[in-house]
């Protein structure tokens, strides 16, 4: 039984109670140990009020005791603070004057001290010409650290700005008489002399003048070295060599200052900075990349050489200031910085070497002419490809903006001389006002060239789409790659900060999805020759239309007489055009038997509208192209009619019977008649009193006021 839970703040009977009861099945015998532990409890809490009530009086008095010895020890403290009062004001003039008496006693010893410094220079000056004349070039450098520092303590003498020409120009007669030797111990790596140097001009508090020496001795090395690579051939044979010379004397430097300089992984570094920054190598790759036909890729082949020996120096450099790496690392981008920079014109330049190039040329047969302009295209976007990859590998995206212009330029040119194509196949096929076909070939044959031209640019138009959503892809995928001497440079921002915020923003919106082409102007603008080949097409189908129906509306059919014979059969021009749209269909089969995206992709380009008949929101596919040919042969047909001068009775029949026969053609074709075609079929079949009747108010006034012309008798 647990007696502890009495003294939890928290106690509950209840539970208590219940726990006990569980552990003790007799609640007499649990009332009985309750019993028994109140007494002890009782007798616990007598004896403790017992012991307390006696004890009180003994506490009382300590307590008393401790407050009397309170009162006395504070009486005590105030006769303390009023003895030390008392000394202050008594002793306060007396430490004013100790006071006064210490900083006398500074100044003179400063004083002591500039006259020691004076005189110890006035020593000093005597002392050096002496070892001038011994040529003691340790002493000669000892004395001048001493005389440096006297001179330090005599800045306000009237004669300080002499003594300090005085101490300049023995330190250039020393460096005059050490410059010979700084030379010779350099070009021989002589390390015990190198040592001797380093500590004299440090006396001199001339440091940086000894690295200066240092520098232009292996900087003249190494433009000597220069001098002889590039008289080996181009650049991009004798740039790895330099690069090597370079990180050879980087490790030789490295090793041999490590005992010499404090600091000589800096001075090395300095050094190869210098020997990088060089006007030569420039010149060198500036000349080499304007004279290359393809400067993209000789821009990257040294590009490649210059980041292997990035990489390899990279690699030696820890805990290098970053002020340093990144004057080196400009050291090595610099020859190519303008032009990475200018990326975009390398990329346009090289592009418009081979559009000027692509051959699209016609041919003696159409299909040759095609197939021509068939590998001209597929070699435009093939040669484009590797542009978006090669701007993100070179430049990171930094030049984005200006290769894509670069492209859709290029893609504007391939536009221009695909419209001048078609234009010169119009020609040649004979369907342009005032020319002559130039093909001697079967018809159907030229057919398929159109459709096949057609698909071509289906294709070529699909092949750009694809392109972008791979170029989109590429720059989301893409991670900044170069080395680190390179990439952490500010490069782009640094050389033109509104390029640099362009291509940035272009480049992010890209990755989040925000912005989603790259060449939608093209792919708009590409349009045009998708439809002009259309209208080639149609045109062509039109020209065969045109030449059946030459002549036509002259006809003596149309003013027979009654009575003369008379056949209400449809005429050969009608059934012979009828028999040629019926074989469209089976000239488009070939095309359309299989999944065809290019040519379906190029007909959902067309603008149907263009053409009569045709409503705005027609889905461009092959019937659609089909109802499109056939609603403008119709028009064709109507406008023949309209030039009819006039109809007898039995050239009204027999119009009737040529219209009824090419609506059934449309018919079986399942193409709708257009409503100029039902007009003048239900007009030619009214009696010539009822053309004007209130049953044809719905006709237009003119084809009304024109088909009642025809058929009025002359008088």
């Amino acid at each position: 039984m647990d007696y502890s839970k009495f003294n939890d703040d928290d106690f509950d009977l209840k539970k208590w109670v219940n726990a006990a009861l569980r552990s003790e099945q007799n609640p007499n015998t649990l009332v009985m140990k309750l019993q028994l532990l109140m007494q002890e409890v009782n007798v616990s809490l007598e004896e403790s009020t017992t012991n307390l009530l006696s004890d009180i009086p003994r506490v009382v008095t300590e307590i008393q005791g401790l407050n009397n010895e309170a009162v006395l020890l504070r009486n005590q403290m105030n006769l303390v603070k009023s003895d030390i009062s008392k000394v202050q004001q008594e002793t306060v003039e007396s430490m004013s004057t100790v006071v006064e008496l210490d900083k006398i006693k500074d100044r003179m010893l400063v004083t002591e001290k500039k006259l020691k410094q004076a005189d110890n220079w006035c020593v000093l000056n005597d002392q050096i010409d002496l070892l001038f004349e011994e040529q003691d070039l340790e002493g000669i450098s000892e004395k001048l650290g001493e005389m440096r520092d006297a001179l330090a303590g005599l800045v306000n003498l009237p004669d300080y700005s002499d003594r300090c020409d005085r101490l300049n120009n023995l330190s250039n007669r020393l460096e005059a008489i050490l410059s010979p030797k700084l030379i010779s111990t350099f070009n021989n790596d002589k390390s015990e002399e190198a040592r001797l140097y380093y500590k004299i001009f440090s006396d001199m508090g001339r440091q940086g003048e000894l690295y200066n020496y240092y520098h232009r001795t292996h900087k003249t090395n190494s433009q000597k070295q220069f001098n002889t690579l590039r008289t080996s051939g181009s650049v991009d044979t004798w740039l790895h060599g330099f690069y090597s010379s370079v990180l050879e004397l980087f490790h030789a430097q490295l090793s041999w200052t490590s005992g010499i300089y404090t600091e000589h992984t800096s001075v090395v570094l300095s050094l190869i900075t210098l020997c990088l920054d060089n006007p030569d190598l420039h010149n060198e790759i500036s000349n080499f990349l304007s004279d290359s036909q393809t400067p993209v890729l000789a821009l990257k082949t040294l590009l490649d050489i210059a980041y292997r020996f990035a990489n390899s120096l990279g690699k030696e450099l820890n805990d290098v200031d970053v002020e340093i790496t990144e004057k080196l690392g400009r050291s090595i981008i610099s020859p190519y910085t303008k032009h990475l920079i200018s990326l975009g014109d390398k990329v346009k330049s090289s592009l418009l070497r081979d559009v000027h190039s692509l051959a699209m040329r016609i041919k003696k047969t159409s299909s040759d002419s095609v197939s021509e302009l068939h590998s001209s295209t597929k070699r435009v976007v093939a040669h484009v490809r590797d542009c978006i990859p090669q701007c993100l590998e070179l430049t990171n995206g930094y030049t984005l903006v200006d290769v894509v212009a670069a492209m859709e330029f290029y893609f504007d040119l391939l536009v221009e001389k695909i419209n001048t194509f078609i234009r010169e196949m119009r020609v040649a096929f004979g369907v342009e006002a005032g020319s002559s076909q130039r093909f001697q070939e079967d018809h159907w044959v030229g057919f398929q060239s159109c459709f096949k031209l057609f698909q071509v640019l289906g294709e070529c138009y699909t092949d750009i789409s694809g392109l972008e959503k791979e170029c989109i892809e590429s720059v989301k995928q893409h991670v900044t790659k170069g080395p680190g001497l390179i990439t952490q440079l500010e490069t782009w921002l640094e050389a033109d900060p509104a390029k640099y915020a362009a291509n940035k923003t272009l480049i992010d919106s890209l990755v989040e999805g925000s912005h989603t082409n790259l060449f939608d102007k093209t792919l708009e603008l590409f349009k045009k020759p998708i439809n002009n080949c259309n209208k080639l097409c149609v045109d062509f189908v039109l020209s065969h239309v045109k030449s059946n129906l030459q002549g036509v509306h002259l006809s003596e059919e149309w003013v027979v007489e009654e009575g003369a014979v008379f056949s209400p059969s449809p005429l050969s021009y009608i059934t012979n055009l009828g028999d040629y749209l019926l074989l469209l269909p089976q000239q488009l089969e070939p095309f359309f038997a299989e999944e065809n995206i290019p040519l379906d992709t190029a007909l959902r380009l067309v603008d149907f509208t263009q053409f009569p008949g045709m409503a705005q929101d027609v889905e461009g596919d092959a019937f659609a192209w089909l109802t499109c040919v056939c609603q403008s042969t119709m028009f064709t047909i109507v406008e023949m009619i309209l030039k009819i001068h006039r109809l007898s009775g039995a050239g009204c029949k027999q119009l009737t019977a040529d219209v009824a026969y090419i609506s059934n053609v449309m018919g079986a074709l399942e193409v709708s008649l257009s409503r100029d075609v039902v007009d003048i079929s239900r007009l030619l079949s009214l009696p010539l009193d009822q053309i004007e009747s209130a049953e044809t108010q719905t006709i237009p006034k003119y084809l009304r006021g024109k088909i009642s012309a025809m058929r009025r008798p002359p008088y």
